[in-house]
């Protein structure tokens, strides 16, 4: 009788731990954010005094590491300027790739631009220009989302029907 009463109360336990995990409202997929800043010589070529200032807020997915998100370009030539931008790339190490497209329409693009605020990469335009498109490019990552322990917490309550989908998260089984 013991026997069939434990084993009942494991049952019961285990439906428990089902529920209790596919309740806890854990998102299944990691973001994190990052901020990027971008500065460009404003008014002529190779000087680094007067600048223009991309800064953009994106949402990195360390998974595939592409992100998106918005900004502004801010500078004082003939008078204080401010734009917003949209901005679309990937993060490749400490290089990064993008496509940022000012409230004007006007695009441009860096490709492998090192994350360290000193070397100058030379971006392409759309409209082309006929002067180099200089930048210094840097970052500053933000907090992620804790879902590395999620693959613990799982196993812990024993287990899932459906596999956690977090590109650092624990190995599926």
């Amino acid at each position: 009788m013991k026997k069939i009463i434990l084993t009942a109360a494991v049952a019961a336990l285990a439906v428990m731990a089902v529920a209790s995990s596919a309740s806890a409202g854990v998102s299944r997929y990691q973001m994190q954010s990052m901020t990027i800043t971008a500065v460009q010589p404003e008014g002529a070529v190779g000087q680094w005094s007067n600048v223009w200032t991309h800064t953009y807020n994106v949402t990195l997915n360390p998974c595939d590491g592409s992100f998106s998100g918005d900004g502004s370009m801010v500078g004082t030539m003939n008078g204080p300027y401010n734009s917003p931008e949209k901005i679309a790339g990937h993060l490749d190490g400490n290089a990064v790739s993008f496509t940022a497209t000012r409230s004007d329409g006007v695009q441009y693009s860096l490709l492998n631009a090192p994350l360290d605020n000193s070397t100058v990469t030379l971006a392409s335009s759309t409209p082309m220009v006929p002067w180099a498109l200089e930048f210094k490019v840097g970052t500053t990552m933000g907090s992620s989302s804790n879902y590395k322990n999620h693959g613990d917490y799982v196993g812990s309550q024993g287990g899932g029907s459906d596999a956690a989908h977090s590109c650092i998260g624990m190995p599926i089984h």
